[in-house]
């Protein structure tokens, strides 16, 4: 059967001006659908379908909008190899961007003028049909009373269903990753899933206190045991009661916080400064570390005992440049938080403010994320978030990156995007998974047959011949 368009819209201007050039430069077919029942039937009877979403804000009826069951059947349900161009006109309404982003195989600005379909033709020619359910990400949610997490992240899947087995259970953890990978926030989740979530969550910062006062702040201290000790007070351990404490930069620990950090784990008692009268800790203990503890162990600067006992339940948690994916609904989850707290409404979002959110590198992981979304929302106006509104800095790292540079022109076909952001996405995979074809291809949520296309396509297969024919 011939190559077949569908437009989905219920703007009869738009259909006028695209499907004459859909006609004479890409498909052999084109139809209207209006409702998702016809856009079903359209699919299902071509053998090879190209959905164009019109996703342009507008004042519909919402009874009339049926966009969102469009888009989570072809996110969920479709079992039909389709390609889906989005339409827009630069904004995306913000509850179809996580989807939109997703499913999306490129991007056309209303109204079209022939230049862009002609880049178009040029970018479908290139893609094979999918069918989408099967070619995204596997992902995993983590929710307690208060919020929820969900994960397109290959390494974040087994540690969310790991958390979610233990997080009942009385037993220590340890959590190992960058500065703001989310380690507070997990901890806190933890403690909402565990049967101790109607008592304490404490949380400390080992790294944030002196020294000399972080024996007193962990285990308290009598009323005149050392200078400046006016009244007595209860460390966190005993503030924690039968609740959940979190030592945070637990790397930072002098040794002899280490060796009574280990009493407390292997007896459970705990002496405040100044006392010799032993107290029971009944709290959860969760402890957090910036870097790897087994190489501290190694060169001697963490005690070799307390490593292995915090050892037992190990989760690293990757930084938020190994979580491409997570990005978007990251972001977005921000967003609603941030309005949420402000009284702030944020209804469409820029496009290319989601190139900027998944090219920047991100060094500060969720909370810089987390940083400048609240910023861009206080800055906001009209519903709308443009880049405008984040930090310059970010601009800036871009266009230092050679390999994305792209992504802050302001003037940048849509060819150059997709190909120099795809590019860009196939070199990190292929590192990161060692120039393993089907590891890279199950990372990018495509076929080894899709992956090789794509390297063909970037003249990227004699580069990597080598390496990638040492896999079996």
């Amino acid at each position: 059967m011939p190559s077949l368009g569908i437009i989905y819209t219920f703007d009869s201007k738009l259909e006028s001006i695209l499907k004459p050039g859909l006609l004479q430069q890409i498909h052999s077919q084109v139809s209207l659908a209006k409702s998702l029942p016809e856009l079903m039937e359209g699919i299902q009877n071509a053998s090879q379908a190209t959905v164009y979403l019109d996703l342009r804000p507008h004042d519909l009826p919402s009874e009339s909008d049926d966009r969102s069951s469009v888009l989570s059947y072809l996110r969920e349900i479709c079992e039909f190899p389709v390609n889906v161009v989005t339409i827009l006109d630069q904004f995306l309404p913000v509850e179809y961007v996580e989807t939109a982003n997703f499913i999306t195989d490129a991007f056309l600005e209303f109204p079209p003028v022939p230049e862009e379909l002609n880049l178009l033709a040029e970018e479908l020619a290139q893609l094979e049909p999918k069918i989408i359910p099967e070619s995204l990400p596997e992902s995993r949610q983590i929710f307690d009373h208060k919020k929820q997490v969900t994960t397109y992240t290959p390494e974040m899947i087994p540690i969310v269903d790991q958390i979610s087995k233990i997080a009942r259970h009385n037993v220590t953890l340890l959590l190992i990753g960058e500065t703001g990978t989310g380690k507070t926030t997990l901890a806190s989740m933890i403690h909402e899933l565990s049967p101790r979530k109607d008592e304490p969550f404490q949380n400390i910062a080992c790294g944030a206190l002196p020294s000399d006062l972080i024996e007193s702040e962990l285990f308290g201290h009598l009323r005149g045991s050392f200078t400046g000790a006016e009244r007595s007070k209860i460390g966190r351990f005993e503030a924690a009661g039968k609740g959940t404490l979190l030592l945070d930069e637990i790397d930072i620990l002098s040794p002899k916080d280490q060796a009574k950090l280990l009493k407390v784990i292997e007896t459970g008692q705990f002496e405040p400064v100044g006392s010799t009268e032993s107290r029971i800790s009944e709290a959860r203990l969760i402890v957090a570390a910036n870097v790897e503890l087994d190489e501290l162990t190694r060169n001697n600067k963490f005690r070799s005992d307390l490593y292995y006992r915090l050892n037992v339940l190990q989760f690293r948690l990757p930084a938020l440049r190994e979580r491409p994916n997570d990005i978007i609904p990251l972001s977005l989850l921000f967003i609603n938080e941030c309005c949420q707290q402000h009284a702030i409404s944020v209804t469409k979002i820029h496009r290319k403010v989601l190139d900027l959110l998944k090219q920047y590198s991100w060094p500060g992981n969720l909370r810089e994320l987390k940083n400048q979304i609240q910023r861009a929302v206080l800055f906001s106006s009209n519903g709308e978030l443009t880049t405008h509104e984040f930090s310059p800095n970010l601009f800036q790292e871009v266009q230092r990156d050679p390999q994305i540079q792209s992504v802050a022109a302001e003037n940048q076909t849509l060819a150059d995007q997709v190909a120099h952001n795809e590019k860009h996405l196939l070199l990190k995979s292929l590192s990161e998974n060692g120039y393993r074809k089907t590891a890279t291809a199950k990372a990018l949520g495509i076929s080894r047959v899709g992956l090789y296309k794509k390297m063909r396509k970037y003249g990227m297969l004699d580069s990597g011949k080598t390496k990638l024919q040492t896999e079996s």
